[in-house]
């Protein structure tokens, strides 16, 4: 893999690793799992329909929901083999901040979770024509794997619109614990690689770029050959956090900005990940639906760190059982940075990377900011966070627009840093809320 002399930014921090525990652990099934509730609304939209009805057995990657047409969701697939139970809620985390809840299906009686199996090409992609590929994209379920989920149909239709001429896959993973993606890349790079050649082929981005963290590219060999191959740019860059996210990564890789509350694609930039890459081969080429991800479970309270492979709607609380997990610790669904505490309901879903369980910490109470100005000389965005965290505690999202709310990029830095222990990402966070019910998106900028 190339390193070339690529941009840096301004800002951000060397973070702990602590992926010891995890990084060289194959991915394995998470286990024999009680029931499964199983999201109807993954995608933030109205729930699909269900089409299935309680005490009916169904099996694995039968259709429980079909989605409207046009209005942003997907349609949802039975994980494993089961019996319809009956309908619940569950919570799903809202972005940028907070939880919602989703109308769920429930499965008992479950069929055994099984191991990644080795899959046969169906589906010739390479000779098929874009718009057949983008419709069998569209007939899988398929989302987006990223925190913020989307549906997969959509997201390429908006690239195509926007006329994107790069597309990134972010494996970069420089946040603590973490290496769902890594895990994914080293065994799986072939697929990874293929997966996100039929992204480019559907969204039709001729700049087709691998990134990966240079500490990491000796496990990633098995992908460097079909890299070349289908003419990808594989690149290790450095690990200074937040490379990851899409803006900072976006900047580095191609120094286009996108404006505040803008996103890559109002720079000609689409940006994916390891696991929709793979998700995406499996389905077009192969006809396997994706009904599961593979989610890091780490941290010190962890007795059995693992890299599993765990069914969409299996319970926060239940993977945590399984891998002996302390309870009374920190519970965290997604990153240590912007991950959030977990709370009753809690299942899993596209977006869900990593469950966390850390140390309990140490109930303290904000005091007031000192000025100190570690926030601004820290964030990534070059904000000026403590007139952010003003315009919040006097309630003034427009002037919180004015500083600048909507170009944060909630990297969790400022908070992290903060000696007053101000909960900073997610006051921002609320701000940018605020300014969104007010304004739309297109008088952000």
């Amino acid at each position: 893999m190339t390193r070339p002399r690529f941009g840096t930014f301004t800002g951000g921090i060397d973070l702990p690793d602590d992926k010891d525990a995890t990084i060289d652990s194959p991915i394995e099934a998470v286990g024999r799992l009680d029931r499964l509730r199983v999201p109807l609304s993954p995608v933030q939209a109205p729930p699909a329909r269900p089409t299935v009805r309680p005490g009916q057995y169904v099996s694995r990657g039968e259709k429980l929901a079909e989605a409207e047409a046009g209005d942003g969701q997907v349609d949802i697939f039975a994980p494993l083999a089961g019996q319809v139970a009956g309908f619940c809620k569950v919570m799903l985390p809202q972005y940028p901040a907070g939880w919602r809840r989703s109308e769920a299906i429930e499965l008992t009686d479950l069929d055994t979770v099984r191991d990644i199996g080795p899959v046969t090409e169906i589906f010739n992609w390479q000779s098929a024509d874009k718009h057949s590929v983008r419709l069998r994209i569209a007939e899988g379920g398929l989302t987006t794997f990223s925190r913020s989920i989307a549906s997969l149909a959509d997201y390429i239709a908006s690239a195509r619109q926007a006329k994107v001429d790069t597309l990134i896959a972010n494996v970069m993973e420089n946040t603590p614990f973490i290496t769902s993606d890594h895990r994914l890349l080293a065994e799986y790079g072939g697929e990874v690689v293929r997966g996100l050649a039929i992204l480019a082929r559907a969204t039709g981005a001729t700049n087709v770029i691998l990134a990966v963290d240079h500490r990491r590219t000796d496990a990633y060999r098995g992908a460097v050959a079909p890299a070349r191959f289908y003419g990808i740019h594989s690149i290790s860059l450095a690990h200074k956090y937040p490379i990851g996210a899409e803006a900072m990564l976006i900047k580095v890789l191609t120094r286009r900005r996108a404006g505040p509350g803008r996103s890559g694609l109002d720079v000609g930039v689409a940006v994916t990940d390891a696991a929709t890459c793979r998700a995406t081969y499996r389905w077009v080429a192969c006809g396997e639906l994706p009904t599961a991800r593979v989610v890091t479970v780490a941290g010190s309270q962890v007795a059995r760190p693992a890299n599993l492979l765990v069914p969409f709607g299996a319970g926060a609380d239940e993977v945590f059982a399984l891998t002996g997990t302390d309870t009374e610790g920190g519970l965290i669904y997604g990153s240590a940075m912007t991950g959030r505490q977990v709370v009753g309901g809690v299942v899993i879903s596209h977006g869900a990377n990593a469950l966390l369980g850390l140390e309990p910490q140490r109930l303290t109470t904000p005091t007031p900011c000192i000025r100190c100005g570690w926030c601004s000389d820290n964030c990534p965005a070059r904000l000026n966070v403590a007139a952010l965290n003003d315009d919040f505690e006097l309630g003034r999202p427009a002037a919180a627009r004015r500083h600048g709310a909507m170009a944060c990029i909630d990297c969790g830095i400022c908070s992290y840093v903060c000696p007053a222990r101000l909960p900073l990402m997610q006051r921002v966070g609320l701000l940018k809320e605020a300014i969104l019910e007010e304004i739309p998106k297109a008088d952000l900028t």
